[in-house]
This record gives C-alpha cells, sequence and structure tokens, in this order.
C-alpha cells in the first residue's frame, strides 16, 4: 500500500498553496491533488485576495516571497474582518531553517511550521492534524 493511501481524501477540504517558486508550488500541487481541492497563489497579497473571495480551510504559506510575504499576509488574514480567516489553518512550508522565524510566524498567527525540503506524509500529517482528521 502506497504511503499516500493512509491519509483521508477529502476533496471537500479546500486548500491555498502561496509560493512564489514554480517548483515548488508544483510539487506541493501534484504530491496534494489527489488528497484535497487546490488553488494556488504567487504571494502574499494574491493570498489575501484568494481568502476573500473563497472559503479555504487551510494555508500553505511559503515565508520568503515578492510582493508581500508570508508573515505580513498571515498578519493581514487573522487581522481581516472576515470571521472565517480568524480561523483558516496556516501552516508555513519554508526554507527559513530559523528559530526565530519560526517563533514570529506562530506567535502572528501560524498553525505550524514546516521546513523545505518537505515529505509528502510529513505534509499530509500535519494537514491532517490541523484539520483533526487524525487516521
Amino acid at each position: 500500500m502506497d504511503v499516500q493511501e493512509c491519509y483521508i481524501q477529502n476533496k471537500s477540504v479546500k486548500l491555498l498553496i502561496v509560493d512564489d517558486n514554480p517548483i515548488n508550488q508544483k510539487f506541493l500541487y501534484y504530491s496534494l491533488k489527489r488528497h484535497y481541492e487546490l488553488e494556488t497563489a504567487d504571494n502574499g497579497l494574491e493570498a489575501l485576495t484568494a481568502v476573500e473571495t473563497a472559503n479555504f480551510d487551510v494555508v500553505l504559506m511559503d515565508l520568503s516571497m515578492p510582493v508581500m510575504d508570508g508573515f505580513e499576509a498571515t498578519c493581514r488574514i487573522r487581522k481581516s474582518e472576515n470571521v472565517r480567516n480568524k480561523n483558516i489553518k496556516i501552516i508555513f512550508v519554508t526554507t527559513n531553517d530559523f528559530e526565530q522565524d519560526k517563533i514570529r510566524c506562530l506567535e502572528n498567527g501560524g498553525d505550524d511550521y514546516l521546513t523545505k525540503p518537505v515529505s509528502v506524509e510529513q505534509l499530509l500529517s500535519t494537514i491532517d492534524y490541523h484539520l483533526g482528521q487524525k487516521v
């Protein structure tokens, strides 16, 4: 049995992948498309627009991006007047492996922090954990 088959396939769960690197974005997209409904954004500003116009359960957020970084986008999502944005699970998926960045992200609205390269199994497990879908 493929390890990915152990995880819940729940197309009713909607994820937003926010990453400016096309290779990272494609890796996340193709790794998760069997399991969730997905949309993508290339930077934090696009992410803000997306969460204001659609309902997402989880945002996979890169930290370092042009236009608006993931930290600023997360702060704005959490301060939004839209109540549902306060409950979106935001999981940082970033190359920044600095403890101070992790602490800053979690203290200001992030729910988790994963460092790239991340395995598909780790992604699925983390998403399921935050959605309360333990398998």
